[in-house]
């Protein structure tokens, strides 16, 4: 197995020889550059290519947001993450569009290490090279109009409180995206991982969401994006329905409410790689719906043909790319991998399988959705039976209220 290339940049040669001793274990898994300058960078990626490249942010000439826009436009397949000392406005205006990942100085060595060995392990997947170079430039997903303006005008009411702005933005798959990848970061000095969109809300504050999105454009309006054979507003119509159904499935199997909030994010982002293909790849994600429409095949099956990739892959792989916690990442993947999330307890994952199915299975003018059906195999486990008419019940009168 091949070592990944790591590069690091920093102007100050005490931190570069810090960073040699502290990464020192890691040589056998690593190759690492450490340079001194934006412009030294950029010449070694010249030579070679860098599975990830860690740089500070200020420096003198190319400060490291000059620095990796340009890496964006040069190497998108680079997995990009800031190591700084300096977390004001101003720096985190400077790397939402250009940073996967923001790392405080001083940093814990440990912390760093599996930081930089979960990028890499990002880095080094299967994924085909152009969809991975387009996953490496997405800074931001299209949300969904209504809900884009719903935000806007709360911002522009001088009374409006996170909660409310919180409820808005947990309605779209793109907004959720972005705001915990913001929450996550260390930008913000979370000591745990945050998965509830509304806890990252009030986490952030009334100021910075409306720095963010008025003046920093965090969040953008979808311009109609140009498929034929289906509407990208399905999307969001079905990542709607099965959060909603999601959270009202963990609560009548007394999750935690914790866990229901997560079972809910889950929901709101587990197709959000349909998203992504769709709106990168218009044309042949209309192959894909086509093959689904007049052949019947399975939306997993119809992307892997076209793709090599599934959406459930492309969509862990970017919130991976962006820092979200682990238990989502893990719905995101394998929301279509009942057996592989089926545990002794019932969990947030299973929640958001089981709503995806259901709602599938009502949304019969769907061209993506509409042919959702339970595996056979999970439909053996007694306790799954049992269950299901109630479950069903649930969700349509969740559905019916638009409960959240």
């Amino acid at each position: 197995m091949s070592k990944q290339q790591i590069l690091f940049v920093d102007d100050e040669p005490l931190v570069l020889q810090g960073l040699q001793r502290t990464l020192r274990p890691q040589r056998g898994e690593w190759n690492m550059v450490f340079v001194e300058s934006g412009a030294q960078a950029l010449e070694h990626m010249a030579v070679q290519p860098f599975d990830v490249i860690v740089s500070d942010m200020l420096m003198p000439m190319m400060n490291g947001a000059q620095l990796l826009k340009e890496v964006v436009r040069r190497y998108p397949a680079t997995v990009r993450m800031v190591l700084s000392g300096h977390a004001d406005k101003e720096l985190v205006s400077q790397c939402v569009g250009v940073a996967h990942q923001f790392i405080s100085k001083p940093c814990d060595p440990e912390y760093l290490k599996a930081l930089v060995k979960n990028a890499c392990q990002l880095a080094g997947g299967l994924m085909d090279v152009e969809v991975k170079q387009v996953l490496g430039t997405i800074d931001r997903l299209p949300s969904a109009p209504e809900v884009y303006l719903d935000l806007r005008d709360a911002l522009a009411r001088p009374e409006v409180d996170t909660r409310r702005l919180g409820a808005i933005i947990q309605r779209d798959p793109g907004m959720t995206a972005k705001t915990l990848k913001l929450v996550n970061s260390a930008f913000f000095g979370m000591r745990k991982s945050v998965s509830d969109p509304q806890e990252a809300v009030a986490y952030l504050g009334i100021d910075i969401v409306r720095t963010l999105v008025l003046s920093n454009g965090i969040f953008e309006v979808s311009s109609p994006i140009p498929t034929r054979v289906f509407q990208v507003a399905e999307v969001w119509r079905h990542s709607l329905a099965v959060a909603r159904v999601a959270k009202t499935i963990a609560q009548l199997e007394g999750l935690s409410p914790a866990c229901q909030r997560e079972a809910y994010a889950g929901g709101i982002l587990h197709d959000i790689g349909v998203l992504v293909l769709a709106s990168s790849f218009p044309d042949l994600y209309d192959q894909v719906a086509e093959t689904v429409q007049v052949q019947t095949e399975p939306l997993m099956t119809a992307e892997e043909w076209v793709f090599g990739v599934s959406h459930a892959e492309v969509g862990a792989y970017l919130l991976g790319l962006w820092g979200l916690p682990a238990s989502l990442l893990e719905i995101v993947r394998l929301h279509h991998q009942p057996l592989a999330i089926l545990g002794e307890a019932f969990s947030p994952a299973l929640a958001v399988h089981v709503a995806d199915v259901i709602c599938g299975g009502e949304a019969e003018d769907s061209v993506l959705f509409g042919a959702a059906d339970f595996d056979p195999e999970l439909l053996r486990r007694p306790w799954i039976r049992e269950r299901l008419t109630d479950w069903r019940t649930a969700s349509a009168a969740a559905l019916q209220q638009g409960n959240l």
